[in-house]
């Protein structure tokens, strides 16, 4: 049988995406299921419909439906561990790296941090204050592109004590908004 560290999920992206969903990295459970998010705890599938992003409730086996949406999903770090307090600098550093080439070559119009530690790796802003919802400044642009928008939401892991579970899924309703006020909003 396959340890769970040895199962890699899948990104979900093409060009031009209204938003590239970012978590910091599978856990065990999404790991060995194979669909991001799947661990019962988390809160992601619930924010999406009850934030207005999605028609309904969808499964983690529903992902690759995502990109009806014009949405994609991808982590930071693809090594699955069991808690993310398991990551090495590395792993961070070499994220990071990937996820900046991906990006330029994709162009999101929204990249949606799940959690703080994702989006500070993300951007090298490892010691700044970072506020949650859409940040001031576009990133990862180049040369013929102004970037992606940036938009952190608290991390929807199950493990999140720092916020609450209304927090938590408030935030997608402000992301929800933002995307209608650009007129990027799949749903409306």
């Amino acid at each position: 049988m396959v340890h769970f560290t040895e199962k890699w999920l899948p990104t979900y992206i093409r060009r031009d995406l209204a938003v590239l969903f970012c978590g910091i990295n599978p856990g065990r459970i999404s790991a060995t299921s194979g669909y991001h998010y799947a661990n019962p705890a988390n809160l992601f599938w619930r924010g999406l419909y009850e934030g207005g992003l999605t028609p309904h409730r969808f499964a983690p086996e529903e992902t690759a439906t995502l990109l009806d949406y014009n949405y994609g999903i991808t982590d930071l770090v693809s090594r699955p561990t069991r808690s993310s307090t398991d990551l090495r600098g590395e792993d961070y550093t070499n994220g990071a790296e990937q996820f900046v080439q991906m990006i330029q070559t994709y162009r999101p119009r929204v990249i949606c941090f799940n959690g703080i530690t994702a989006f500070r790796h993300a951007t090298s802003q490892k010691k700044e204050a970072v506020s949650l919802g859409l940040q001031l400044h576009r990133a990862f642009g180049t040369e013929g592109w102004p970037g992606s928008y940036l938009f952190v939401i608290p991390s929807t892991s199950g493990a999140n004590a720092s916020f609450t579970r209304e927090e938590r899924l408030a935030m997608f309703g402000q992301l929800s908004q933002f995307l209608q006020e650009k007129g990027w909003h799949p749903l409306h």
